[in-house]
């Protein structure tokens, strides 16, 4: 097959309605400066393609079907050498190094896919629907693409090539249309219709050289020549034809074979039909919101770079040709359809004016030759937008894809680079380079304006509709020819510019300014031409740009957008908490400032600094911004622009990013520090006992050290809280065992002394103790105070709250900048309160006296001072003194020893004739080995258990074992003090004080059981009593034995077989004319109340008969004689004036026998003591009968082995007395 040495493309231009503009593109191969033919034989001339004039014919083929070569031509047309052709040529030849031979075929990659992303703005332009298949995707693929890493190995450089073909010069004559006009690729001719019925229903056209009169005319039939036609379409002819642009987007192959099989045209008949007028049909524009300018979903981000307008138009279609171009299918390749669209040309227009511009123009020398006069004039004219697919990071196999959009526009031409932009950024100073540059349109872009967007397409011969600066219908539609967008600025202000800063080198303590200084903020280039401010941009920016390089910054000039400044007040809060941002700072109140008029001068903001407890009462009140004191003060500073939402894109867009300012100033005054309060809310101590589980296993008698008797099963016990609830109980806080925290809404924080082994939160807001022994047993206290400051003051320095017990210091601690989450959970109904902190300190004081002191009451005091950051310090109120009485909590360590026990009479009061006595008062006296250790002590008894005397008592009673009650006194596990408290005088109810002797420091009397009187039947039993030493006082300081119930007793001594004097027997007497008739009771022990006398009962009751008679000696002391007085006198000797007692009778008295009858549980002896032989006796003595008489009633032990015969006469002592009555007359 012979070598193509020449292609021939046809591009219809326009129709007039007679007449068709053609241009043709002819495409020499290989050196067109060589001889056209190089088959043998050679015609003679054999021209190069340089010089060789050509005549050309023009064929029009029917419309239905594909174009075959042969029939007559239409038309024939001359086209003469170009004079300039070969001059072009030999000054690329000149200028570049260019490699004759024809480089060898590639043939088209295998397996290449040209892909594109439909963006949102397209598929809302054409109301796009997802198809399956295609090359188009709406999904994620592309970004992912694009984001994806590198591969491993990035392909390897080709090393540069030296020389070129002269395919690639030829592509390069091409990207010009004056150079490929001039160097004779394009040729262009009219071609008049004048038959109306060949155009009527379309065709095709092709064009040949003629084979006699052109140059290269054997071309065709040796094959040389490649040669395609293009589709015409219905045009009208008559007498009002409507002229129109006629574009040829795709090429047609011009022969007689059929294509291949499963080789379609139809899909490239629709799409010649329908680009046939050469406009785009599906125009569609993007200004991009976020950061990310293939981002289309709101992400809160915005451009940092005006971008412009993004353009896009036809994407499905554009895609499909360059599909074609690449794609190695059979079905493609078959084809053989070349695409003839070589570019596009984008108009603008101010929405609604009608009066268009168009972006792509240019114009410039064309200074091909190296030396030597111009071979072309300059050009002027439009250049064109192309459009081509990329592999992503430079690989050489894989998909090629398409941009997301074609072009941007940000006020420039859109063929060329943006001049302003390279000088501004440090390039070139030469704004005309001597080149084809750019040529701005006449409309700029500015923001706030509408502008309407249509696009041309270009042929391969830079043909297509031209240029009109009116509105033009496309005489085929499509869904959008225009695309409309309103140009808003989504480029948020710079920060602004803060001129007087403080040197770096400021010491960290230096004062604050009292103003700042601000400029508004740098808007750049291009956003800063597109305000339409400033009438002279780029001068101003060029002027800006020496500061600008001295600055290291990008030049630009005030933002004219910007209208004020936000300051937003901040102070460093606490790091958890919601209302601070990353860095812990949290808004106090925003101030606005307004900038002058004139971008170009300052602002001037004056600052105040003011002391102050809760910077949540602050606002804005104009003038000076006030700052609080004692405070990480931040200023955030934004410039805000003017409200004007037909500029701005979005609200946010108005507000840039924020100038932060970091200011602090030391308070001059601290006073109100805490809240005031009643001083048991600010103090209070504790003394937990041990949790019953965890108690020592008491004694072997069943008594604990706290002396109570232990009983874990007690119901009480069981559902005792554990020491830790306790404790937080009683401070008002929670716990989870021995961890402690706040109750939730309030901030607390915690500080302990090194008394208590103790681990404090990281948030400072929770304690836990060690162990229950730091806590248990101890006077755990709570200092309590309410700092009246929010959360953002740290006027304090490190652990500047310093805690002092009794002038010694035991702790520091202060506030941190973290905050628990128990604070920030309001109670329900409630508002965190952010206004105040809540202090804590735990003191733990062990109330266990020194080695040889007892233990006594605790007064400590405690002394709450401050210390403050600045120098010097600010003006703070006097430390705070808390105190409070802590009751004795530990008991005596003495237990009592008796050493002997009697019975203690009041004195013996006889009647004046001693014909009667009085009921003596008995009581039981106790002798202790040594009196209480303690001065404030004393010795306390209480009763165990009482018994019937088993002598008096029926032996069938059965006593049964019962348990000994337990120490009646508050168990105590929590004792809580607050100043203030008096003395409870706990526990001293639960035991009866024993009675101090006045003459004897060791014997004491035991007064009788509670509830019992001297006539008790109950005294007729035994008694088993606990005896302790317990605290109670002096007489002039009765504080001075404050105690807890626990604390209040000593160890017991345990006294089994206590009688106490039993109750006095009362007889009665009768006396008639014969006999005097005497009865008494017997003994009635009881048991639980229930009489437990035996009947008839055991014991002995006597009478003793007494008869007065005067002294003679007048009541001189003389002995009295045993038998007459020994169970009434205790003394040897006793002094009465006047009259002496004279036994006349001792009888027994029998058990009354009918007392059955008597109610109640008593048992009576009865005696009959005959008139008459009293009166025997009475004379016996020389006594008269009628001398006055008394009567004894004696009852005496009943006998254990045998019966003792007149115990109160001759057998006296050898038999127990077990009460007598008083002397009854």
């Amino acid at each position: 097959m012979a070598e193509v040495r020449l292609v021939i493309l046809p591009f219809l231009q326009a129709w007039d309605g007679s007449s068709l503009t053609v241009r043709l593109l002819l495409v020499p191969r290989g050196n067109p400066q060589d001889p056209l033919i190089t088959t043998s034989p050679a015609p003679s001339p054999n021209p190069s393609f340089a010089a060789s004039n050509f005549s050309f014919d023009i064929f029009i083929t029917p419309a239905d079907s594909l174009p075959a070569p042969g029939g007559t031509p239409l038309l024939n047309v001359p086209s003469p050498a170009v004079p300039t052709a070969n001059p072009i040529f030999n000054a690329c030849k000149a200028q570049l190094s260019i490699d004759p031979s024809l480089p060898p075929s590639k043939g088209r990659p295998a397996g290449v896919q040209v892909k594109k992303y439909l963006p949102k703005s397209y598929q809302s332009a054409v109301g796009y629907a997802p198809k399956p298949g295609g090359n188009v995707v709406t999904d994620c693929s592309y970004l992912c693409m694009l984001r994806s890493p590198p591969p491993s190995k990035f392909p390897k450089v080709l090393p540069t090539v030296d020389k070129i073909p002269w395919g690639k010069v030829i592509a390069l004559l091409l990207r010009n249309h004056d150079l490929a006009s001039a160097a004779g690729l394009i040729r262009s001719f009219p071609l008049p219709i004048t038959d109306p019925s060949i155009l009527k229903n379309g065709g095709f056209l092709y064009v040949l050289p003629n084979p006699t009169r052109s140059d290269g005319g054997s071309l065709v039939s040796t094959r040389g020549l490649k040669y395609y036609a293009a589709r015409i379409p219905p045009l009208q002819i008559g007498d009002s034809p409507e002229p129109r642009p006629v574009f040829t987007p795709v090429q047609f192959p011009v022969s007689n074979t059929p294509p291949p099989p499963g080789v379609d045209y139809s899909t490239i008949f629709a799409e010649v039909e329908n680009y046939s007028d050469g406009w785009a049909k599906a125009v569609h524009a993007y200004q991009p919101q976020q950061l990310s300018y293939l981002d289309e979903t709101p992400n809160g981000t915005r451009p940092a770079k005006e971008l412009g307008i993004r353009l896009g138009w036809d994407d499905e279609q554009v895609t499909d040709w360059l599909h074609r171009q690449l794609s190695d299918a059979p079905d493609v390749v078959g084809q053989d359809a070349p695409l003839g669209v070589g570019g596009y040309r984008v108009d603008g227009s101010i929405h609604g004016s009608n009066v268009w511009h168009s972006l792509c123009k240019a114009r410039g020398p064309l200074p091909i030759e190296k030396t030597g006069p111009a071979i072309l004039p300059d050009f002027e004219g439009e250049l064109n937008v192309e459009v081509h697919p990329v592999q992503h990071d430079a690989q050489v196999t894989g998909e090629f894809w398409l941009p997301q959009y074609f072009c941007s526009w940000h006020g420039p031409s859109l063929v060329g680079l943006d001049r302003n932009l390279v000088s501004l950024g440090g390039g070139s100073t030469n704004l005309n380079p001597g080149g084809v540059v750019g040529v701005d349109p006449d409309i700029s872009l500015t923001y706030g304006t509408t502008y309407d967007f249509r696009v041309r397409l270009v042929d391969n011969s830079f043909g297509g509709p031209a240029f009109t600066g009116n509105s033009v219908a496309p005489p085929i539609p499509g869904p959008s020819p225009v695309t409309t967008l309103t140009f808003k600025r989504w480029i948020r202000p710079m920060t602004p510019t803060w001129l007087n800063p403080p040197p770096i080198s400021s010491p960290q303590n230096a004062p604050p300014p009292t103003l700042l200084q601000f400029k508004r903020p740098l808007l750049h280039y291009p956003a800063v031409a597109c305000t339409g401010y400033y009438p002279n941009v780029i001068t101003a920016l060029h002027i800006d740009k020496a500061l600008a390089d001295t600055q290291q910054r990008e030049p630009g000039l005030p933002d004219p957008h910007v209208d004020r400044l936000q300051i937003n007040v901040m102070v460093q809060g606490l790091a958890q908490d919601p209302l601070t941002d990353t860095n812990s700072f949290s808004n106090v109140y925003v101030a606005y400032r307004a900038f002058p008029s004139n971008p170009a001068d300052t602002l001037v903001v004056t600052i105040s600094f003011t002391d102050i407890n809760d910077v949540g009462t602050m606002q804005d009140l104009g003038g000076p911004l006030v700052l609080p004191t004692g405070r990480n003060v931040r200023l955030s500073c934004v410039a805000v622009c003017q409200e004007s939402p037909s500029i701005f894109g979005a609200d946010d867009v108005r507000f840039g990013p924020a100038k932060v300012i970091n200011l602090r100033k030391q308070s001059s005054f601290e006073t109100s520090l805490y809240v005031g309060g009643l001083p048991a809310s600010k103090l209070s101590a504790v003394f937990c006992r041990p949790d019953p589980s965890n108690l020592a296993k008491p004694p072997l008698l069943g008594f604990s050290n706290q002396g109570d008797i232990l009983n874990v099963s007690n119901p009480l016990v069981a559902t005792l809280p554990d020491i830790g609830s306790r404790l937080a109980a009683s401070f008002g806080m929670r716990n989870n065992q021995l961890t402690l925290r706040a109750l939730p809404g309030r901030r607390v924080v915690i500080g302990c002394s090194a008394a208590i082994r103790h681990v404090l939160g990281p948030d400072g807001a929770s304690i836990t103790f060690s162990s229950q022994s730091d806590i248990a047993l101890h006077w755990v206290v709570a200092v309590k105070l309410t700092l009246n400051r929010d959360w953002s003051w740290d006027a304090l320095q490190y652990n500047g709250i310093v805690v002092s017990r009794d002038g010694s210091e035991v702790g520091r601690f202060s506030p941190s900048r973290n905050v628990s989450v128990d604070a920030l959970t309001p109670s329900p109904g409630k508002a965190i309160d952010r206004s105040q902190t809540d202090l804590i300190f735990f003191d733990a004081i062990d109330p266990k006296p020194p080695p040889n002191n007892y233990p006594a009451v605790l007064s400590p005091i405690y002394t709450v001072s401050c210390a403050f950051q600045g120098t010097p310090a600010p003006t703070a109120e006097p430390p705070i003194s808390l105190t409070l009485t802590l009751p004795i909590t530990t008991p005596p360590a003495q237990i009592p020893s008796i050493v002997s026990a009697g019975i203690a009479l009041s004195p013996f009061t006889p009647a004046a004739d001693y014909s009667s006595t009085t009921t003596r008062t008995r009581r039981l006296w106790i002798e202790f080995e040594s009196p209480p250790a303690d001065p404030q002590d004393r010795f306390f008894a209480r009763v165990l258990r009482n018994v019937p005397d088993p002598l008096l008592s029926s032996s069938s009673i059965e006593l049964s074992e019962t348990t000994e009650p337990q120490l009646a006194i508050d168990p105590e596990y929590t004792r809580l003090i607050v100043p203030g408290q008096s003395d409870d005088r706990a526990g001293l109810d639960a035991m009866q004080l024993l009675i101090p002797s006045t003459n004897s420091s060791v014997h004491f009397s035991l007064p009788l059981p509670a509830g019992m009187d001297a006539s008790s039947p109950e005294l007729f039993g035994f008694f088993t009593y606990e005896i302790r030493v317990g605290h109670y006082g002096i007489p002039t300081d009765p504080g001075a034995s404050w105690s807890t119930s626990q604390g209040r007793y000593g160890r017991p001594l345990r006294c089994a077989g206590i009688q106490h004097p039993p109750p006095p027997l009362i007889p009665t007497v009768q006396r008639n004319g014969t006999s005097i008739t005497v009865s008494a009771p017997f003994a009635v022990p009881v048991l639980n109340g229930v009489s437990t006398q035996l009947r008839p009962p055991r014991g002995q009751m006597w009478i003793m008969l007494y008869a007065q008679a005067a002294q003679l000696d007048n009541g001189l002391p003389v002995p009295v004689s045993s038998s007459a007085t020994t169970a009434t006198t205790p003394n040897p000797t006793v002094l009465r004036n006047q009259y002496r007692n004279i036994l006349l009778q001792c009888v027994p008295a029998p058990f009354f026998s009918h007392d059955e009858k008597l109610p109640g549980p008593y048992s009576v002896a009865e005696a009959d003591i005959p008139v008459k032989n009293v009166n025997v006796m009475l004379r016996a003595l020389g006594l008269h009968e009628e001398a006055p008489l008394s009567i004894l009633a004696v009852e005496m032990i009943p006998q254990t082995f045998h019966e003792v015969q007149h115990p109160l006469e001759e057998n006296l002592g050898r038999a127990r007395i077990l009460r007598t009555s008083e002397l009854v007359k």
